[in-house]
């Protein structure tokens, strides 16, 4: 039988005293270290169990032949449709003094930095050295790591410990790598001594701040390899660009303008993209819109730099500038044209802005890549046909020259004008008419016209009466006046004058009083009286009594000059009306003469080749985009 247990709580245990000790210390300095334990007191034996040494991270830095550009850190260019993210590169000049350094970096190590202003290239030129070089040198394919900037570099001697290289430490923008922790001449002699290839870049700016002194960082890059890079290219170096083989590499030759290539293809899609986001009524609405006029005409063919005038009357022409902004509010009352202005002229990367500035002060173009995009882009709208006229009408009166806007719009508008398109017809008369081809215009309007457009009508119709053909003319400007044209008014009017005079002149030299009274009516002008009252004399002496009356009227107004004051013996058939502007006595001409050759857009002669026509007038019209395209 076992013993009852005992009553009560068991008995407290014996105390234990600790001495007391140092406090710990977890701390390393300098070195690498295999597995440690850390603890204040340890009683007893303690044995340590270790396998095959851990893997290292440089063991999993990837072969540069995996690699592309991009993991470099290489802007994406602006990319439409099944486009590669990166056009090819295009070989800059310094590229063999640069491949020959890399090349002996991956068997000797050292710092190779390759220096250059913002948007040089320095990232993309310093990577394809990285990709390539290893290739014309007795080395095997290099391994690379790219830490990010503020990343610990104290360990990566440790990651390579035992292995064989060659081995790439890549620092882009190597400032951001710089102090402590970071890249520092002690760390970068290990890696020299391990052969390791630390290949850098950094802006111009950048190095000079570091390089000089005696500060850690310039102790660093005092035994640096340096390769300067230009923004601008080379003659050499734009041949290469053109054999490149990639649209974006020949947009970036066409469209650069006076920055450099790299530059354009790094801000293209930048700038796209803020431009495009601009429309938001919370954003730039208004600027906006002015960075689209610049980009749709540049589109239209007007490549130079155009006024702001041009620029303001083409912006107003998009639906979202009067209209309610589907958002919120319209454009004029989001943002005023200063401020619209201002932020699209903002340089942006120490480079440009959306609108760069011309040569001659109020003149402006858009950045080339955003006109290059547009034209890429599928989803981009076509110009719009109120662009085209305005650009026409506009630039015209700017004194810029409209023949590339007309080519352009040919190119643009004929498909459609072809089916049939009546405003493309009307835009394509506008665009070759200001352009000066008056014959071209002609036919266009002639078509549009014909299907009873107002606005052709009464284009066509002065250009008609500008070469002579004043009864077609008469025929469309009839029915441009009938639709409310204003300017059709008074050039139809001044052509029936024209012939009613012409034919009353006809009359009247043939005898008929009637005849001679209604064209002295007509030609009586004040101060210039001579002429109506021939007539008027013709006509009362064959018994017509208003003539008799409108001579009193003259007598007793005016005092007859004495050569009119001797009535004619007869109306002379072979007397004609000359021009009525003409001052003096009239002298009868031998025969009827032709008017003499005067601009276009002067009324010459009738239609009917046997039918003399009127003296030229000039007409003050200018063509003008119809009202309702």
């Amino acid at each position: 039988m076992s013993e009852p247990s005992p009553v009560g709580p068991p008995p407290d245990p014996p105390s234990i005293v600790v001495p007391s000790a140092a406090p710990t210390r977890n701390s390393v300095v300098g070195g690498s270290a295999g597995p440690v334990i850390q603890a204040g007191t340890i009683a007893g034996d303690v044995t340590i169990h270790t396998g095959a040494p851990a893997r290292g991270a440089a063991d999993d830095w990837p072969r540069v032949g995996r690699l592309h550009r991009s993991w470099f850190g290489v802007r994406p260019t602006s990319r439409f449709g099944d486009e590669p993210g990166l056009p090819p590169y295009v070989g800059r000049d310094c590229d063999p003094e640069l491949r020959g350094l890399v090349g002996r970096g991956l068997s000797e190590g050292g710092l190779v930095v390759v220096t250059g202003g913002p948007l040089s290239g320095k990232t993309s030129t310093a990577a394809w050295a990285a990709l390539t070089a290893w290739g014309f040198v007795d080395v095997h394919e290099p391994r690379a790591h790219a830490p990010h900037p503020g990343a610990d570099l104290s360990d990566i001697p440790s990651q390579l410990h035992g292995r064989t290289g060659p081995f790439i430490v890549w620092l882009d923008d190597l400032e951001g790598h710089l102090g402590p922790g970071g890249l520092t001449a002690a760390l970068l002699a290990r890696l020299t001594q391990e052969r390791v290839l630390v290949l850098a870049t950094m802006r111009d700016k950048a190095y000079d701040e570091h390089r000089f002194g005696d500060s850690p960082a310039a102790r660093v890059l005092s035994g640096a390899h340096t390769v300067e890079l230009s923004r601008r290219w080379s003659d050499a170096e734009l041949r290469r660009l053109g054999e490149g083989g990639d649209q974006r590499l020949a947009d970036a030759l066409e469209w650069r303008g006076k920055r450099g290539v790299t530059e354009y293809l790094a801000l293209g899609p930048e700038l796209w993209d803020e431009w495009r986001r601009a429309r938001r009524p919370q954003a730039h609405p208004r600027g906006h819109l002015l960075v689209r006029a610049a980009v749709d005409l540049a589109r239209c063919g007007l490549r130079q730099d155009v006024p702001m005038a041009l620029l303001r009357a083409v912006h107003r022409v998009y639906p979202e500038y009067e209209a309610d902004h589907p958002y919120t509010t319209s454009v004029v009352e989001t943002e005023s044209l200063e401020d619209a202005l201002a932020w699209a002229t903002r340089p942006r990367y120490e480079a440009t802005g959306l609108l760069v500035p011309g040569a001659t002060e109020g003149t402006y173009r858009a950045y080339g890549s955003l006109v290059a995009d547009a034209v890429r882009s599928d989803a981009f709208a076509a110009v719009l046909d109120e662009v085209w006229a305005q650009a026409c009408t506009v630039a015209a009166g700017q004194g810029l020259d409209v023949t590339p806007v007309a080519e352009a719009c040919r190119a643009a508008l004929a498909p459609r004008a072809a089916e049939g398109d009546i405003t493309a017809c009307v835009v394509l008369g506008i665009a070759t008419e200001y352009s000066g081809d008056v014959s071209e215009a002609e036919g266009w309007y002639r078509k549009a016209a014909d299907q009873g457009h107002t606005g052709a009508c009464n284009q066509l119709g002065h250009i008609l009466a500008g070469r002579g053909a004043a009864v077609e003319a008469i025929h469309y400007l009839e029915q441009a006046a009938a639709g409310g044209r204003q300017d059709a008014y008074v050039t139809l009017g001044k052509l029936h004058r024209d012939r009613a005079r012409h034919w009353l002149t006809q009359g009247a030299e043939a005898g008929d009083p009637q005849a001679a009274f209604h064209l002295a009516e007509l030609i009586l002008r004040p101060g210039r009286v001579e002429r109506s009252v021939r007539w008027y004399r013709a006509a009362a002496e064959a018994g017509n009594r208003d003539a008799e009356f409108a001579l009193n009227v003259l007598r007793v107004g005016i005092t007859l000059p004495p050569e009119a004051a001797q009535p004619p013996k007869a109306v002379q058939p072979s007397e004609t009306e000359g021009p009525a502007e003409t001052d003096g006595p009239l002298e009868p001409p031998a025969r009827v003469r032709s008017a003499p050759a005067t601009p276009r857009r002067m009324v010459r002669r009738a239609d009917s080749p046997d039918v003399p026509g009127p003296p030229a007038r000039p007409s003050r019209h200018r063509p003008t985009p119809p009202a309702s395209l």
